[in-house]
């Protein structure tokens, strides 16, 4: 795109896959960012803000295997919340991952609203760790998408089947759904790890 000229026309197929739905309104929000899932979910908290989301509702978890790893997370303080970092070695912030300052602080909520981007392994255990605690929320999956459009199938993710599907001879106890088209985004409980 640098190379383009201004005014030059170029073809674009879009938009694919769905994002994250609007932050729920009157709950308390945390927001749980691995790695190179922070810039996701800063524009999501940034874009909330402008449209009048109080920011002292939301609560913003970074994290990374070590300090050298963050993202900059000073961007944050800027949408006037305070981020709580967290490296898995201890060299700046919590001690530990994401997933492990959710295990010692859910219970300082009441019912939030979880919204997660990250890797897998971070996604699959705060997953499951809202599944046993019943919480609702949305993980927003990496995958590699060789077509990006849907085509290829090659970022098809297991997911349960819907609850309404009826009797049926199928054996399978899941369907697939792609990454590129019917993600990014899932609900918690959604994806079978």
């Amino acid at each position: 795109m640098a190379a383009k000229i201004p005014g030059q026309k170029v073809h674009l197929l879009g938009p694919l896959g769905n994002g994250f739905p609007p932050l729920a309104t009157g709950r308390e929000i945390i927001m749980a960012a691995g790695g190179v899932g922070l810039p996701p979910l800063y524009f999501l908290v940034k874009k909330s803000i402008e449209a009048g989301f109080p920011a002292q509702k939301i609560t913003f978890i970074s994290g990374a295997k070590t300090r050298s790893e963050l993202l900059d997370e000073r961007g944050l303080f800027d949408l006037g919340i305070k981020p709580i970092i967290c490296t898995d070695d201890g060299s700046d912030g919590f001690k530990g991952t994401v997933v492990d300052f959710l295990k010692n602080n859910l219970s300082n909520y009441t019912k939030p609203s979880f919204y997660a981007c990250g890797p897998s392994a971070m996604l699959e255990a705060a997953d499951k760790l809202l599944l046993e605690r019943n919480l609702s929320g949305y993980l927003s999956l990496e995958a590699l998408m060789p077509c990006g459009y849907g085509v290829c199938s090659g970022c098809a993710v297991r997911v349960h089947p819907p609850i309404d599907r009826g009797p049926t001879d199928d054996k399978r106890d899941y369907h697939l759904k792609r990454v590129c088209i019917d993600g990014p985004v899932f609900g918690v409980g959604e994806v079978i790890w």
